[in-house]
């Protein structure tokens, strides 16, 4: 049984200490949502009915929610926001449905009720069909509200704060309450023939170890992309991670960093993963690398977090992490949907790359090419809703799943040796040269790794195109306190995933560069095999 995390900045919430709140997992606790209000005699907090109608005016908080429109309040850099405001006056999200799968979600708040889609939420923790009110049994389930007030919070009901896209509609489904990998997968997939955008602020624990996801998750996920929608593929936005400092060395005082390719929740085909920026264009503390980072949301700094929906009919200005960013792309996600319902989940991807925006412009780890800005702290950029709701709108289709080309794998079994960097790091490389494949734009390339290191904490690994564009796919970390034994977990047969090559055409050399770095001396190690598998058109 896989426990999954609600991602906030060094802070992880294990489901099975959710699920006690409420009286334990499973079925625990009796749930009814008859007559006006509810009465789940599991949970500690108390609800009392809501009503879509009510006044008609400008949220309250408005002002407050910088990710919307950021003109320098809170000590922000004024434009560094995903132009939300400019996207609501082409669409607010109408007739988009929208799927928050997290912990809980308070479906009955007074914000979110008018949005809320009647009977097709979906309550884990009771088992039983027809219960739709996936509600929070404690304070400590604060997240999956949060999380959906920053996508479909309705807009100009006098009422709180907006969402991204406040005119979307919601359904809850709160999978992390049970820790079954089933109920994650079901979730996934649960009214797929409605839901066109499912938003995951979880994944697996930032301690720089490789977790792999579960293979009811990939057969979920694949199947949403090919069949939701009507075969145009359903769109699933999940966090980078926010290991960016999950350790500190004692000696050197220097963090260590998790990867986002370290999750095997987040490196798949067909999920757009999401990095974090603040609201002064910058990456914050808690922000990962990641090949796979497709853009970026905003997120919190030690200055300014995220203003949204809280619980019991309550707001907050204190939401973080890429558990918020995430939300926000999904957000973006909806407009363009709802400007254009023909586009495939490949066209929504590709049109998010194409209209980030670039920020913290002078960092020195951008590079352009194939028309594309890419960093590996950012990926493409910052997601620009007002561009790529615009972009949307004239869009000629790439396809879905059915026309989406693959070449490989391509398999390569080098079987040398990894020294130890003495007296300096060596890199030990091999080739594979691709040829006759028919992808001349890359979208996503997956990279299979197998080496028996006896700490694979110490390698670095990376990938190098023919045009010499490089995937950062791990680094060397130690991650376990005590540096005992290899546990950052094996490199067998390991999925990374890249984005970066978007674009680029497939055939030609590509080198893999593998280096036992000194974390830990003494130790040796084989660069056993790697193969490559592309996807695009």
């Amino acid at each position: 049984m896989r426990r999954f995390f609600a991602l906030k900045p060094l802070i992880l919430l294990t489901a099975t200490a959710l699920t006690a709140a409420c009286g334990g997992g499973g079925g625990g606790g009796g749930s009814t949502d008859s007559g006006t209000g509810l009465n789940e005699s599991s949970c500690d907090l108390q609800y009392s009915a809501a009503t879509a109608a009510g006044a008609v005016g400008t949220d309250p908080r408005l002002a407050d929610q910088w990710h919307l429109s950021n003109t320098g309040q809170f000590g922000g850099i004024s434009g560094n926001d995903n132009r939300v405001f400019e996207a609501w006056n082409t669409t607010r999200g109408a007739q988009i449905q929208v799927a928050v799968v997290d912990d809980a979600v308070e479906v009955t708040h007074e914000d979110l009720v008018a949005n809320v889609t009647a009977g097709k939420s979906y309550n884990y923790r009771s088992q039983r069909r027809g219960s739709s009110f996936p509600l929070p049994c404690s304070s400590s389930q604060s997240h999956g509200t949060a999380v959906a007030g920053l996508i479909t919070a309705r807009d100009n009901n006098a009422k709180g704060v907006a969402g991204v896209a406040p005119r979307a509609n919601l359904v809850g489904f709160n999978a992390l309450a049970t820790s079954l990998d089933s109920d994650i997968a079901d979730a996934l997939n649960r009214e797929l023939a409605i839901v066109d955008v499912y938003n995951n602020s979880w994944g697996s624990p930032d301690n720089g170890q490789l977790n792999p996801a579960e293979s009811s998750f990939v057969r979920a996920i694949d199947n949403g992309i090919r069949n939701g929608r009507n075969g145009k593929g359903t769109i699933y936005t999940f966090p980078g991670g926010n290991g960016g400092c999950y350790g500190v060395n004692a000696d050197t005082q220097a963090c260590y960093s998790d990867n986002s390719n370290y999750d095997g929740y987040v490196n798949k085909l067909g999920l757009i993963t999401t990095c974090a920026v603040d609201n002064m264009g910058k990456q914050p503390a808690y922000g990962e690398r990641g090949a796979n980072f497709l853009v970026c949301g905003s997120s919190s700094n030690n200055r300014a977090g995220i203003t949204t929906t809280a619980l019991l009919n309550d707001y907050r200005s204190n939401f973080s992490g890429t558990s918020a960013s995430t939300p926000i792309v999904a957000g973006v996600a909806a407009l363009m949907l709802a400007a254009n319902p023909q586009l495939t989940w490949r066209d929504v991807q590709l049109i998010l790359a194409s209209t980030a925006r670039k920020n913290d412009e002078f960092d020195a780890e951008w590079t352009t090419n194939f028309g594309l800005n890419f960093n590996p702290k950012y990926g493409f950029g910052t997601a620009n809703a007002a561009a790529a709701v615009a972009a949307a709108t004239s869009w000629t289709s790439v396809g879905g799943s059915e026309s989406l080309k693959t070449c490989g794998p391509f398999v390569s079994n080098p079987n040398r040796p990894l020294p130890d960097p003495a007296p300096a790091i060596t890199t030990i490389e091999d080739s594979i040269t691709v040829t006759g494949c028919a992808i001349s734009k890359i979208e996503f390339v997956e990279i299979r790794l197998t080496t028996d290191h006896t700490y694979n904490g110490d390698l670095r690994v990376n990938l190098s195109s023919p045009n010499g564009l490089i995937s950062e796919l791990a680094d060397d970390r130690l991650c376990s306190p005590a540096g005992a034994g290899d546990s950052c977990g094996s490199y067998d047969d390991w999925p990374f995933g890249s984005v970066r090559h978007m674009g680029e055409p497939a055939d030609g050399v590509w080198t893999m560069g593998v280096a036992d770095a000194i974390l830990i001396g003494d130790d040796q190690g084989t660069f056993k095999r790697w193969a490559l598998t592309f996807y695009g058109s």
